[in-house]
This record gives C-alpha cells, sequence and structure tokens, in this order.
C-alpha cells in the first residue's frame, strides 16, 4: 500500500469516528421518573401483601438502584436513603422489627411517589413532605433504640442480683445490731466504772478514820 493510500484509509477511519461521536446524533432520552420507580413501586405494594425475606431485600436492592437516577434531587434523594435504612433493618430483624416500621416503609415511598410524579408541587411543600417524613423516621429510631435498651425493673433482676441485694440487706441489719449491743455494753463498763470508782472513794474514806 503506498502513501497516498494508506493517507485516505486513515482519513476515512477518522470520518467515521467523526461520524459516530458526533453531537448531532440523537441521545437516548432519560426514563420519566414515573416510569422508574415502577419497579420499586411493586415491591412496596408487595410487602404490603405479604412481608419475607424476597421482598425486603429487593426493596434495598430497588431503592439503590434508583440513587443515581435521583441524585441531583437531594430531597427524593433522602427518601431513597431512608427506604434504604428500614428496609435493611426490617430484612435484618425479621419478626423482631419495630411493628411500626413497615408503615415508614409505605408513608415513605408515598412522599417519594408524590416527589417523582408531580411535577406541579412546588418546592416549599415538597420540603414539608420531606421534613414530616424525616421527623417520623427519627422518632422510629428513637422507638427502636428504647426496644434494645429496655429499663432495668425489679422483674428483670437476675437471681445473683437479688440474692446479693438481700445479702447486703441482712448484713447492714446485723451491722446495725452489732453497734446497739456496743452501745450498750459501753454504757454498762462506763457505768460499772463509776460505781467502782464510788465504792473506792468509800473505802477509803473508812481507812482514814
Amino acid at each position: 500500500m503506498n502513501n497516498q493510500s494508506r493517507e485516505n484509509l486513515v482519513n476515512d477511519i477518522e470520518n467515521r469516528l467523526n461520524d459516530f461521536f458526533s453531537e448531532d446524533q440523537a441521545e437516548p432520552s432519560p426514563v420519566p421518573a414515573r416510569e422508574s420507580i415502577e419497579k420499586l413501586k411493586s415491591v412496596v405494594l408487595s410487602i404490603d401483601w405479604e412481608i419475607d425475606e424476597t421482598c425486603l431485600n429487593d426493596l434495598v436492592v430497588e431503592a439503590d438502584a434508583l440513587m443515581p437516577q435521583f441524585e441531583n434531587d437531594r430531597l427524593a434523594h433522602t427518601l431513597l436513603r431512608m427506604l434504604k435504612a428500614v428496609g435493611g433493618y426490617m430484612h435484618k430483624r425479621q419478626a423482631r422489627s419495630h411493628p411500626d416500621a413497615i408503615k415508614r416503609i409505605m408513608s415513605v415511598f408515598a412522599s417519594l411517589e408524590k416527589l417523582a410524579t408531580d411535577d406541579q408541587m412546588e418546592e416549599a411543600l415538597r420540603k414539608k413532605l420531606v421534613a414530616k417524613e424525616i421527623a417520623a423516621f427519627k422518632k422510629l429510631k428513637e422507638q427502636i433504640e428504647l426496644q434494645r435498651t429496655p429499663p432495668v425493673t425489679p422483674q428483670a433482676e437476675s437471681i445473683d442480683e437479688a440474692v446479693g441485694r438481700d445479702a447486703y440487706v441482712e448484713r447492714s441489719k446485723f451491722e446495725q445490731a452489732m453497734s446497739a449491743v456496743e452501745e450498750r455494753l459501753n454504757s454498762q463498763v462506763t457505768e460499772l466504772k463509776a460505781q467502782l470508782e464510788a465504792l473506792q472513794n468509800e473505802l477509803d474514806g473508812l481507812r482514814s478514820r
């Protein structure tokens, strides 16, 4: 292949690359938010029908998959993070989950759907909606923490603690009784000393006569 032919081939390849990467080429249109959350909605509805490990896992997966699409929408992104958090908590705790956890999932998704499908909603209303969900989410977290660390009550006292407490009470009573006996003996000894001293003085007086 001569130089002219090689140059023509290079130019042809460059032209094809330029055509391929041309800005005039139609870009794929973004998926509407309404359509993008349909899979997540299906999972949430299935959880409302029956809670199982698979559905809860799918909830976390679908919420996570939507994160990149809503990364520029801080409010929607926050709701997705809450869905992931509550879904992950329920997946881990299963039947031991707080009874209000499923309510949070339903409420958070309903708010997310409103944000994603209502283009006419004012920003102030969007913020108010998400703020309400955040407050409820924090309240649920506090309730879960109380569940994990129940207050100590007499009913929850262990046998060892009860035995130790009773032994301490008995020891205190014994020490108080011994202290009372000691005080009484000391008083009697002081009284005897006084009597002996009086007798001694009386004897000394008789001898001196």
